[in-house]
């Protein structure tokens, strides 16, 4: 049918072909719409899962992973495919560690556990004093820490 015929001039079985066709047509635009944004939806979904994972990954070398997306162009983050690439992450931390050493997790410095701890003040780690339960004994028993230290005795 050339665009100069209309359609009311074809038989009404060939009117309603083409009617039936062109609703077809316009419920798959529509459903490759609904699909394309639901696509679309889960790649980002995806991609924040990955990259909260690839975070998570660096956490061990940095004190806060955000600081990497901080002081990192995203872009350099993702591979070929667009999406976050651990691997990248990894490397990126390792650089911006080097050359901003204080965002490097710091290791053995754990004041809020049990083993490895900080200081004498209530933590078993520091040795000869016991744990002490009440707040009061402990600030005094830190102070006490924090007076030998400045006298220069331990």
């Amino acid at each position: 049918m050339s665009d100069s015929q209309n359609i009311t001039d074809l038989p009404d079985w060939a009117q309603k072909h083409i009617r039936d066709l062109r609703a077809e047509a316009a419920e798959n635009r529509q459903a490759l719409k609904d699909a394309t944004t639901e696509r679309d939806q889960l790649r980002t979904t995806l991609h924040e899962k990955a990259a909260a994972a690839a975070l998570e990954g660096v956490r061990s070398l940095m004190a806060d992973p955000e600081d990497l997306t901080r002081f990192v162009d995203a872009a350099e983050l993702v591979g070929d495919d667009g999406a976050p690439d651990p691997a990248k992450y990894e490397a990126k931390a390792k650089e911006l560690i080097e050359s901003k050493p204080h965002l490097a997790a710091q290791r053995g410095r754990d004041f809020g556990s049990q083993v490895g701890g900080a200081g004498r003040s209530g933590n078993a780690v520091g040795g000869g004093r016991p744990r002490i339960a009440d707040t009061d004994a402990q600030i005094a028993a830190g102070q006490q820490d924090f007076v030998s230290v400045l006298r220069g005795s331990s």
